[in-house]
């Protein structure tokens, strides 16, 4: 006699209104699509489109496991307001989690205003909003793990703010990189400093021109 197959199913729930009713609920919730985490496909940075692979697959009733399919331009979430935002590079493989809305938004993409719903769809990861999200740390270690600290992978662009224990407690922004650049948007700004000013290193010109090391007491380490 072959095996019979009944997924989803707790014995406790057979012959019983209520086990009627929480099998009905459950295949029900089945179709309801929530937040899943996703892998990015292509994005588009100047529309903030992104297509993205769902990565928790689908099983049938004999146990396969089956791909999703992906969805296609979804807009990403740029943090941001009051006219200012943050935007992430994002590439090919990049993780995060596509959220799916309560009703269709294809209409309100269109131009970002008050729309009624252009269908019936609902709780749709069409109608999704993927969340980049690195998923975990990089390059945090005992000296900076109390900083807020925005960096890339390999550690060698990065800011960290928060107080130093080392040397008192002095409130502090570190900035690693190779090239910081400052530049006004006119060609008569200003650079302004509010205190003292120490260099560990040269001053160079425009010109090309090479001013010494000025002498100044020793920097507290």
């Amino acid at each position: 006699m072959s095996n019979i197959n009944n997924p989803d199913i707790d014995p406790a729930n057979n012959y019983s209104l209520v086990g009627v009713i929480n099998f009905a609920f459950q295949k029900m919730m089945q179709a309801v699509n929530g937040m899943l985490p996703a892998k990015v496909l292509e994005y588009d940075r100047v529309t903030n489109r992104a297509s993205v692979q769902l990565l928790v697959n689908l099983k049938t009733t004999s146990g396969a496991s089956v791909e999703r399919g992906s969805v296609a331009s979804v807009p990403v979430l740029q943090m941001g307001g009051g006219t200012y935002s943050i935007s992430f590079p994002l590439k090919a493989g990049d993780l995060g989690w596509l959220l799916a809305n309560d009703r269709d938004i294809s209409q309100f993409l269109e131009n970002y205003n008050a729309e009624s719903p252009s269908t019936n769809r609902m709780h749709n990861f069409a109608d999704g909003v993927f969340f980049p999200d690195a998923m975990k740390s990089f390059n945090i270690n005992a000296a900076n793990k109390d900083y807020l600290v925005i960096q890339s992978e390999d550690g060698k662009t990065t800011i960290e703010m928060g107080v130093s224990t080392s040397v008192g407690t002095p409130h502090e922004i570190n900035i690693k990189c190779d090239r910081l650049n400052l530049t006004p948007n006119t060609g008569t700004g200003y650079v302004n400093i509010n205190g003292n000013l120490f260099v560990n290193g040269l001053i160079e010109s425009p010109t090309g021109a090479v001013t010494p090391l000025p002498i100044i007491p020793p920097f507290p380490p």
